[in-house]
């Protein structure tokens, strides 16, 4: 697993560059600290899952039993989980759920009109993560559905405890700039932070990967937050 990419916005890799040429390359806890960009919280949306299925492990493309693998683009999403300091956080639960290749989710009334939700995706999976705070996900990337850009939802679950509820966007989408949600993060940094470029595995290859940190603050959320998704700033 490639571990060695934070999310930094531009300015801020100026300046943490800058800090280690005027530091010998050495940087205090603080200084560190400042350079890392809190990954905003988002609402959960409407279609997280009344039913959780049987299998939830981290590779969605595949459902114990299943006849075949799920449509769509096989996608990997990998990174760390990390706190305000960029220390890895282990023993955390990641979770992810998303709509499949028709736009549907893993939900009671989850399904679009005159779509039909595909048997063989798992629509929704977990991982805890290591001690290094890693974690990967084996996806798909998620249809459109209507008033939404394209996107995944992510859940940090630590001791119990939702510490965070947010949504992962795709550089370059066209929905990106119409969407509510996504323009309703008010802070650039943050709202960077959750939109990553995804490219190809290998020269030739199908299959998509993108890279994406995770840094949480330390106060859990409450349902009605993560009803309503993020508190003014």
């Amino acid at each position: 697993m490639n571990t060695t990419f934070f999310h930094i916005p531009l300015n801020r890799r100026k300046l943490l560059h800058r800090l280690l040429l005027t530091t010998g390359g050495i940087l205090t806890g603080d200084l560190y600290a400042e350079a890392l960009t809190l990954t905003p919280r988002s609402t959960e949306g409407p279609y997280y899952p009344d039913h959780l299925p049987l299998d939830q492990d981290n590779d969605l493309t595949q459902i114990i039993g299943g006849k075949a693998p799920a449509g769509g683009v096989v996608t990997e999403i990998g990174g760390r989980l990390l706190n305000v300091d960029g220390k890895p956080i282990n023993d955390a639960v990641i979770e992810l759920w998303q709509a499949d290749n028709n736009g549907c989710y893993l939900h009671s009334k989850g399904v679009q009109k005159g779509k039909e939700r595909d048997p063989q995706f798992q629509g929704f999976g977990k991982i805890t993560t290591n001690a290094k705070g890693e974690y990967r996900f084996r996806t798909i990337q998620p249809a459109l559905y209507t008033g939404r850009t394209r996107h995944y939802h992510f859940a940090v679950v630590q001791s119990g405890k939702r510490m965070l509820t947010t949504q992962l966007y795709f550089a370059g989408e066209p929905q990106n700039e119409k969407d509510g949600i996504l323009r309703g993060i008010r802070d650039e940094a943050q709202r960077l932070s959750v939109i990553r470029e995804f490219k190809p595995m290998s020269t030739g290859s199908q299959d998509m990967h993108a890279t994406w940190d995770i840094v949480i603050g330390m106060t859990p959320e409450d349902p009605e937050q993560r009803r309503k998704g993020p508190r003014p700033r």
